[in-house]
């Protein structure tokens, strides 16, 4: 599959590039192991939605791949030795020999080329991509051929600036969040973290070699005049904020550190799922008189005595999902990544959608929340909507609201007004009224006039069950772990249990149609 992915994302890499949306640069380039190839082929590299596209046909042009264009269809083949690529204009779904991938940004046709997001290439291929926002260029190095022809590895987005063209990060972090007691980094591509901790005053520091941000974060963040970014915690009481940085371009390395209110124990979870977990240790909220401590690593329970309905929820961080042995495991309900801001949409959440469909598996979406104003929450339901249309209309499961950090340290009044201007307009939009997902300790920031929608709520514990708070006696829905284990997945993903049996959940699904 490396093989297939190194090429495929070359030729998306270049079917990358809608014209439409923004103004392009008037000296952007593109080059190839030192080649600008773009010079006097009128091409701009341009940034659309985030996105920096590319059009393909220069790279195919360069590394002699066939390609056949078939106009009725809109759709692009490409072939080399045993790669078979097929995408088509407006489809956000791309085939690599007969393996369905989603793109960030469908193809798109604009005066006879065909262009496709950086990012997809940058994701799966194995060569090298930089893109230096300050030059307008786009670099691309590809890596040296090895004398037993082993595969290529993967490689990832870079940091829209680098210093050297050819020193291009093999990983992308691309979120970095802090909730329910512990940092979570979401990568692209493997992370060898070096974590240590400091003293006067205490912190944890993380590095992440040969690694640097994505345009998806550098869209969404904000840096000082020094070019460090950071986020207030409020909600811990361990921990009062998260700066990070890049900390070396030569090479390209990411430093992120947690700021401790004193000295806190720690664990790194870390196995190579597209996640990067610092869990701090703590004691239980109630203790009981055999464990006082969570346990390092959750053990994962078996499904409860009381028969409550296995689940799990997922992203594109979880990578091609077999849904037919998740539904073999006896998980009966699954919660799927479709958005976040205003135009994100999760590249594998179609893929997923069907797939989890096709093996009777009840199916819901969530939209992770940064909105700070009740303005840009109602663009970001409508974002979600627009999601939830595009796979058909209304799924199973109520759409949810996945809100559990303030990283912009609102007020809890401004919560209030954002988290009641998101949940109003997808009830407006949809037809049904949202579940909220959050945190055990982020929960107690929703006041009592949250407590008409269902709580899913996440506290990594097999031994006690989320708390009350004031806006909620009972919860709906638990995540009880994040480094859970299931065939058909590979490394670890999110543990959830319905607060009652699948048969209670089908039929309460069914009242909603009554």
């Amino acid at each position: 599959m490396k093989k297939i992915c190194l090429f495929a994302f070359l030729f998306l890499f270049l079917l990358a590039f809608p014209r439409e949306s923004h103004a392009a640069s008037s000296s952007s380039h593109l080059q190839l192991d030192g080649k600008d190839i773009s010079v006097g082929k009128g091409v701009q590299i341009q940034e659309v939605k985030g996105n920096v596209l590319v059009p393909l046909r220069l790279i195919v042009e360069e590394l002699g791949y066939s390609v056949n264009w078939e106009s009725k269809t809109g759709t692009i083949t490409i072939h080399k030795q045993n790669l078979n690529l097929s995408l088509q204009v407006n489809n956000p779904i791309a085939s690599v020999n007969d393996h369905q991938m989603g793109l960030a940004v469908a193809p798109l046709l604009r005066e006879g080329t065909t262009y496709v997001p950086l990012r997809f290439v940058s994701e799966q291929t194995g060569i090298d991509v930089a893109w230096n926002n300050e030059l307008k260029t786009v670099f691309l190095t590809t890596p040296p051929t090895s004398s037993d022809n082993s595969e290529s590895t993967h490689d990832h987005s870079a940091t829209p600036a680098v210093s050297n063209p050819k020193e291009s990060a093999r990983t992308a972090i691309n979120q970095i969040s802090f909730a329910n007691h512990q940092l979570t980094i979401a990568v692209n591509g493997k992370a060898t973290p070096k974590v240590t901790t400091l003293t006067h005053a205490d912190r944890i520091v993380v590095d992440i070699p040969s690694s640097t941000f994505s345009e998806e974060f550098l869209a969404s963040q904000s840096f000082d005049s020094s070019g460090q970014g950071s986020f207030p915690v409020t909600e811990d009481p361990d921990v009062s904020q998260v700066r990070y940085s890049m900390f070396s371009t030569t090479p390209a390395s990411v430093r992120i550190v947690v700021d401790l209110n004193h000295s806190t124990p720690f664990h790194v979870l870390n196995a190579d799922d597209g996640k990067v977990v610092i869990a701090l240790d703590q004691e239980t909220e109630e203790p009981s008189t055999t464990e006082d401590v969570i346990p390092t690593i959750p053990v994962v329970p078996a499904i409860s005595s009381d028969g409550h309905a296995q689940g799990i929820d997922v992203s594109h961080y979880n990578g091609n999902i077999d849904w037919q042995q998740v539904a073999a495991a006896g998980k009966t309900f699954a919660f799927i990544k479709a958005t976040e801001g205003t135009k994100y949409q999760d590249n594998q959440f179609l893929i997923n959608v069907q797939g989890a469909r096709d093996a009777n598996i009840l199916v819901g979406a969530y939209h992770f929340l940064n909105a700070t104003t009740a303005d840009g929450a109602r663009q970001e339901a409508a974002n979600f909507a627009r999601a939830i249309d595009s796979a058909g209309g209304r799924l199973d499961l109520p759409p949810v609201m996945d809100y559990e950090n303030n990283p912009k340290g609102l007020t809890p009044a401004q919560i209030s007004e954002v988290a009641h201007a998101f949940l109003d307009e997808m009830e407006r939009l949809t037809g049904r009224q949202p579940i909220v997902y959050t945190g055990n300790v982020f929960a107690s920031k929703f006041d009592p006039t949250f407590s008409m929608y269902k709580l899913w709520v996440a506290r990594y514990s097999t031994t006690q069950k989320p708390t009350a708070v004031p806006a909620w006696n009972n919860w709906w829905a638990w995540q009880y772990s994040s480094t859970g284990s299931v065939p058909g997945i590979q490394g670890q993903v999110d543990l959830d249990e319905y607060n009652g049996t699948i048969d209670e959940l089908r039929a309460s699904l069914a009242g909603e149609l009554d």
